[in-house]
């Protein structure tokens, strides 16, 4: 069945004279060729006489020594390395190992990093405690994540499928120098696999429970031999739903019935009013459906030392929307009913169930008493009623979930549709000791989003969401290694330029919720330019230090009307126009940043190093839902981190023993808070607030043991203590008897930071068992322990009521800590063409919350989203 959208029909109209999409596509297109261009001109115009060797058999020879060109400027002369820094890495057979699809399968196996994503196109990265919960189109995260160099900046296009990888590294601290875009948590880069002039070809099939099909395959093809090769690579990845709709599958009969819920819903009063669940809605929701293709060409021309490579790609999501659980807050405060006295049947059977073994005296029971037995047995049942509702928000928070995690009940499925395509050029020519780079990067997307954000059979707040956006970057670096004494240096600049278009209708049909619709256009303007130098001051002591200076410029542009009359936030109508004015605000920011680091190397396999770096993060645009006019377009100002770091690492007895570790110490000024509005007569709006101050500090480590040949162990090891040091939010909260709302001020001085758990624990051990001529078999074994870990500034415990007090219990926006087992067994064969493993993930079935969120104050609920359960399967590769 096609679904076909609840949601209001609509002419999108240009706002402020916007260019058509495909005009701006072609002239962005434009653009970006002649940025190309202009690089290559660049490298081919600096030392023009260096581009001529003087050596005779390559003056016979045009292409002498091109074979030797694998790797360009490897080592101290490419010098565009930045200083020295914490860095987790997953080379290609790792992530194959682990069973990793996107970016965000690492962060369990990562100490002290936390990925957190709400759909398949978007996601919230966290390092060290730092990032941004935020998961609105316009968000720019801590984290920068990078393709093969480039910049991924908005949220939707930084969680793509993996595959035909290099490497995944994962950057730790502020990125205070270097190359690249600022970055106050750290960076994850992605290297995809680049041709390498062989002929190489590989086919991988997974086939899993939920009728999981996964098809990767890659072909690598010479061209023109040692001067053009081509690699080509994609993923296909579709699966079943993992949760049960009850309201799925009714017929046109069954859903017409007259003052009867079919699944929990607002019965249909008369045949007057459209049914409340439309027939033959989908059953099994949260799928997956998306695919990704990609190709790559390397190009070396008859210039010695230089090479191109342009890497193109894909990529394409097309599944129903997300869904999870729905926890009503109306007595009692974790499993009641919502306003419209909604409950899951499984949450109202298990209450039953709490309140039976009690033994909780009737209230005609109570009657039959005389006074005063009959009040104390009246006072009796009113504890025991309240020990059970305690009871049941306890089992609810901390189970976690209620009986059937899987199971839920939905009148809108929903969906996710996405198509993103781009290209990198990135150009290398070392001149000597000279090493030039240029690295060009465009980036589109267009999504639309139909979302049942109230995870309920009743419409309380649904979002249609239409968004689209462009981004194009250049990334120009020069270093060298200094003859006359041990010093290596690099610069650059850097330039990104993005458009986002956003259309978001807030549709709520049930009256308790005030319709809303915004539309909003943010341009950002984005400048850094850098300088770092590396210094051998001794044999054994060496110092980097690097800055950058950063300036950023968004303007944003919103309309946003509210109400059953879609009344305008702000502005009065101009008859000139013939429409209301958009709420307009331009910002423009600059600050230096920087690193120094100093290492010592003990011997060639050991060293130690102290570094301090200075980290930005620019400023970010909110838009509100217009309750409150003059916050319509609010600004959270630009974040400010110091880091301090003593790092480590080693090898010892024959690189049995690897060891890698860091202390750090960080302090924050106006550190980034995502918080979920929570007022009355309003869906939940993503904002992001400032707080004034916060601190972390902890520690890493890493281990990789090989006590016997064939045995590997690694073991991974995270502790994070963060604390607000001076925070405040506030909320709107009806007075008690009264038509009128007061500001109820929430202080979460001394609480936890989102998603920080305090420790965080992985491993994994496998033995290769050697059969000769008959191939080998190598079992594997992960395991993943994470602490509770808060969704929210306030340690888990929601918003208060409108006394100010914190009724819901523990984890009620949290996890609590628990263990996450893989196991797999793979053979390959002799030739090491054929490979076939069985695997099974998340192997005890653990039943874990991925995200939650607070709508107590208006709709009256918890949202809870529940990560995937068992899977199991086989995997066969075949490769040439």
């Amino acid at each position: 069945m096609q679904f076909q959208s609840t949601a209001p029909s609509r002419e999108r109209t240009p706002l402020l004279g916007r260019r058509a999409p495909l005009r701006r596509v072609a002239w962005l297109s434009s653009f970006c060729v002649v940025f190309a261009v202009s690089g290559a001109a660049v490298l081919l115009a600096v030392f023009p006489a260096s581009a001529q060797s003087t050596d005779a058999p390559a003056a016979s020879d045009p292409f002498a020594g091109v074979e030797e060109m694998v790797v360009v400027g490897s080592g101290q002369a490419e010098a565009l390395t930045t200083s020295s820094t914490s860095v987790t890495s997953f080379d290609a057979l790792k992530l194959e190992s682990l069973g990793v699809s996107n970016v965000s399968d690492v962060a369990a196996y990562t100490p002290n990093l936390e990925i957190r994503s709400a759909s398949s196109t978007t996601a919230t990265f966290f390092i060290r405690g730092v990032g941004l919960n935020d998961f609105t189109a316009n968000a720019s995260s801590a984290v920068a994540v990078y393709v093969d160099d480039a910049p991924r900046n908005l949220p939707a296009i930084q969680l793509g499928l993996l595959y035909d990888l290099d490497k995944i590294d994962i950057q730790k601290g502020p990125q205070g120098s270097g190359p690249g875009r600022n970055a106050s948590a750290g960076a994850i880069r992605i290297y995809t696999k680049k041709p390498t002039g062989e002929y190489d070809a590989y086919l991988n099939l997974d086939y899993g429970n939920f009728n999981l099909i996964d098809v990767e395959g890659g072909l690598e093809v010479p061209i023109i031999e040692d001067v053009l090769g081509m690699r080509t690579a994609f993923r296909v990845k579709t699966r079943d739903g993992i949760v049960t709709n009850r309201c799925g599958g009714k017929s046109l009969a069954e859903v017409s019935v007259i003052g009867q819920s079919i699944c929990g819903e607002v019965p249909r009063s008369d045949l007057n009013s459209p049914p409340a669940i439309r027939p033959n809605l989908e059953k099994d929701l949260n799928n997956t459906d998306v695919w990704s293709t990609r190709t790559s060409l390397r190009f070396l021309p008859p210039i010695d030392d230089m090479e191109w490579n342009l890497v193109g790609h894909v990529d394409r999501t097309d599944q129903l929307g997300p869904v999870g659980q729905h926890f009503g807050t109306n007595q009692p405060s974790l499993g009641g009913g919502d306003v419209n006295s909604y409950a899951a049947r499984e949450v109202s059977r298990e209450l039953d169930q709490i309140r039976a073994g009690l033994n909780i005296p009737t209230v005609g029971d109570c009657r039959l008493l005389p006074r005063p037995a009959r009040d104390q047995c009246l006072a009796n049942r009113q504890t025991l009623l309240a020990q059970a509702d305690k009871k049941l928000s306890k089992n609810l928070a901390n189970r976690p979930l209620d009986k059937l995690p899987f199971e839920g009940d939905y009148n809108t499925p929903g969906y996710e549709r996405q198509t993103s395509g781009g290209f990198t050029l990135q150009g290398e020519w070392q001149i000597g000791s000279i090493v030039l780079k240029n690295i060009t990067g465009f980036e589109r997307y267009d999504r639309e989003r139909l979302i049942d954000a109230d995870y309920s059979p009743n419409t309380l707040f649904e979002f249609h969401i239409e968004d689209d956006a462009w981004q194009v970057t250049e990334d120009l670096r020069v270093g060298s290694d200094l003859e006359f004494i041990p010093v290596s240096w690099n610069a650059g600049a850097f330039y990104l330029q993005e458009e986002l278009d956003y259309f978001q209708e807030t549709i709520a049909t049930r009256g308790f919720i005030d319709p809303v619709r915004q539309e909003y256009l943010q341009k950002t303007k984005s400048f850094g330019v850098f300088f770092d130098v590396s210094w051998n001051l001794l044999d054994d002591l060496k110092l980097d230090a690097g800055v950058r200076y950063n300036w950023e410029q968004k303007r944003f542009e919103a309309e946003i009307f509210r109400g059953a009359g879609l009344t305008p936030s702000c502005g009065t109508f101009d008859p000139q126009l013939n429409a209301f004015p958009p709420c307009q605000r331009m910002e423009t920011v600059d600050h230096p940043t920087g690193t120094v680091a100093l290492t010592y190397d003990f011997d060639e396999m050991r060293e130690v190093s102290f570094k301090y770096s200075h980290g930005w993060k620019g400023l970010q645009y909110n838009a509100r839902d217009g309750s409150v006019a003059s916050e319509v377009t609010d600004v959270a100002d630009p974040e400010v981190i110091d880091a301090f770091e003593l790092g480590f690492k080693g090898e010892w007895l024959d690189d049995r023993i690897n060891v890698d570790g860091a202390l750090f110490w960080y302090a924050y000024q106006n550190y980034q808070v995502f918080t979920f509005t929570n007022n009355p007569r309003s869906a939940p709006v993503r904002v992001v607030i400032n707080a004034e101050d916060a601190l972390n500090f902890g520690a890493e480590l890493a281990t990789t043991l090989r006590p016997i040949e064939g045995l590997t162990a690694d073991i991974r090891f995270g502790w994070l203590e963060t604390k607000f040091l001076d925070f405040t939010d506030s909320a709107a909260r009806p007075v008690p008897g009264s038509t009128e709302f007061f500001r109820l001020v929430f202080d979460y001085n001394g609480n936890q930071l989102p998603n920080a758990p305090r420790f965080k624990v992985s491993g994994g051990l496998e033995y290769v068992f050697d059969l000769n001529r008959l191939g080998r078999i190598t079992p594997r074994y992960d395991v993943a322990w994470s602490d509770d870990v808060n969704f929210d500034p306030s340690n888990g415990l929601g918003a208060p009521d409108a006394s100010g007090n914190q009724t819901k219990p523990d984890n009620t926006i949290g996890q609590q800590a628990f263990f996450m087992h893989n196991l797999s067994v793979r053979y390959i064969s002799p030739s090491e063409q054929l490979e076939v493993a069985v695997w099974a993930r998340n192997l005890t079935n653990e039943v874990y919350k991925t995200l939650a969120f607070d709508a107590s104050g208006g709709p009256g609920f918890i949202g809870n989203l529940v990560g995937d359960p068992r899977t199991y399967g086989v995997t066969f590769k075949i490769s040439y």
